[in-house]
């Protein structure tokens, strides 16, 4: 049953390709998050299609669209008519590719742009992963996932703040500063005895925090790994860049990549630390400084 709404759901988008009637038939709604987060929904004309696998559509490198999906690049599609509802909800690329936008060009754009060679032209490619189809004619429904998506893993990229004994102030006074809000807090007393050896005295400093201020994730922690420079002593001065993979397979391939020239602040852990399953620190060959993570389960 799924299959036959599927086929004319995608009847009804091929149908409105190619910029039928000017355009205005192709039109539906795109609904993409914009650069503090927050959804956003237009109209845009649809150019072309493959039925509900993917749907392509023509766009600028300077517009807010292409913009958005730079950042964040999974969108919702919506077709809606008193006779069906059509959403998709997938993930989008911009494409540059000269071959790609000379396939994909129509005449009436060229009201925006001189032709597929201008380099502010660019193809908007919608992938979709999921669906939600509805008929009022005879109450015909489908939802589901398209079998033949591949996901690629996601990273997540947090910045990390390093301290000397000043963890607790410091996430204090972001508190009041930002309105931060504390999603975790462990500290070197609660870290397993094979993962850090401390001092009586600093049994109350951060081995590992997480907070979140506006939008964006943040790690803090004292230094556990003797890092830092002893002329900044008392100050936050290590800044590190935090990135967790989906498994400890996906951290050793980067981690093979990255060591090479680098310096190991903490040697590889893949059989499982205090918070995660596996966990390396390196500053690389160029001076940055990468903790990388698999697992977290703080």
């Amino acid at each position: 049953m799924n299959q036959e709404i599927i086929a004319r759901t995608a009847a009804i988008i091929n149908a409105k390709t190619d910029f039928v009637g000017d355009g205005m038939e192709g039109h539906c709604v795109l609904a993409l998050m914009d650069e503090n987060g927050y959804p956003t929904a237009s109209t845009i004309t649809i150019s072309k299609a493959d039925g509900i696998q993917w749907l392509t559509f023509l766009s600028g490198l300077g517009d807010n669209k292409a913009t958005r999906i730079t950042k964040y690049n999974r969108g919702c599609v919506c077709l809606s008519t008193s006779e069906y509802n059509i959403t998709l909800v997938g993930t989008l690329e911009i494409l540059t590719d000269l071959e790609t936008k000379k396939a994909m060009w129509q005449e009436p754009i060229k009201e925006y742009f001189s032709g597929p060679e201008d380099p502010e032209f660019c193809v908007l490619r919608f992938h979709t992963e999921s669906y939600n189809l509805f008929f009022s004619d005879d109450g015909a429904e489908a939802k589901g996932t398209l079998k033949n998506v591949e996901k690629k893993p996601r990273l997540t990229l947090t910045p990390g703040l390093g301290f000397r004994g000043q963890c607790k102030e410091a996430i204090a006074l972001y508190e009041k500063a930002f309105g931060a809000e504390l999603l975790t807090k462990l500290l070197y007393s609660d870290a397993n005895p094979k993962d850090l050896q401390y001092k009586e005295e600093e049994k109350d400093f951060i081995f590992y925090s997480e907070m979140v201020i506006g939008n964006q994730l943040i790690s803090l922690g004292d230094d556990s790994g003797g890092i830092l420079d002893e002329s900044t002593k008392g100050k936050a001065s290590a800044i590190s860049l935090l990135v967790e993979f989906e498994s400890v397979e996906a951290l050793e391939a980067a981690y093979q990549v990255l060591a090479e020239g680098a310096t190991i602040v903490t040697p590889l852990n893949n059989t499982g630390t205090t918070y995660c399953s596996g966990y390396v620190s390196l500053v690389d060959q160029f001076g940055i400084h990468w903790d990388l993570m698999s697992g977290y389960t703080g």
